[in-house]
């Protein structure tokens, strides 16, 4: 038997007056396993996520979209994705849609995990899990639903077969769909005609004992 656990490091710019990414704070992490019988514990996956602090961009007068243009080109096409560039607030349609009140968001860059533990909702869990430490004043949780690259330099060290290589654009594609499912398990939407999916934080949401359920 063992136990599971998330396990989160947080880093954010000390420096008032520095670069306009300093309203993007970065979540990275494992999750890790506790062998019951002997305590060991070991890695079994990675996680990382990014807080759009859009409230705090506001009060001190820096522009939302030079916060996300200036930290990378995923945050480019999030902020393209959810906000008008003429008001640096969040686009109608996606708080109609949403029921969003908080201009934060939650960006969850991936989670991935050993495939000897896939199957056990672990992903799912660890998903929720990050949403429930770091979504606090955030209107969405965002991410791109999809395979990972394993040819990413961010992935140059983890284990071989950790990410899964696809042999063509259609098993990719597939890859792609089953994310998406399992993902919706969590309540997470398609955004518009975006290649973003998205999960109101403002409305009722499944919570992890709601996820491992049995028949979920």
């Amino acid at each position: 038997m063992s136990s599971f656990d998330l396990v989160l490091r947080t880093e954010g710019s000390l420096h008032p007056g520095g670069e306009p990414d300093r309203f993007v704070s970065e979540h990275a992490g494992v999750i890790r396993r506790t062998r019951d019988r002997d305590g060991r514990a070991f890695n079994v996956g990675l996680v990382k996520a990014y807080k759009i602090h859009a409230a705090q961009a506001e009060e001190a007068s820096e522009p939302l979209f030079d916060v996300c243009d200036c930290h990378s080109q995923q945050l480019h096409e999030v902020y393209a994705a959810l906000f008008d560039p003429h008001t640096d607030d969040l686009k109608e349609e996606v708080r109609a849609r949403f029921d969003v009140f908080d201009n934060d968001i939650l960006v969850l860059d991936y989670v991935l995990l050993s495939p000897r533990w896939r199957g056990l909702k672990l992903g799912l869990m660890a998903a929720r899990k990050m949403i429930d430490l770091l979504g606090g004043g955030c209107g969405l949780a965002v991410s791109w639903v999809s395979p990972l690259n394993p040819d990413a330099n961010e992935f140059s060290k983890v284990p071989v077969g950790w990410i899964p290589r696809h042999p063509g654009e259609d098993e990719e594609k597939e890859g792609r769909r089953k994310l998406r499912r399992h993902f919706r398990r969590m309540g997470f939407r398609r955004l518009g005609k975006t290649r973003f999916d998205a999960l109101s934080l403002s409305r009722t949401t499944p919570t992890i004992e709601d996820i491992v359920r049995p028949g979920r």
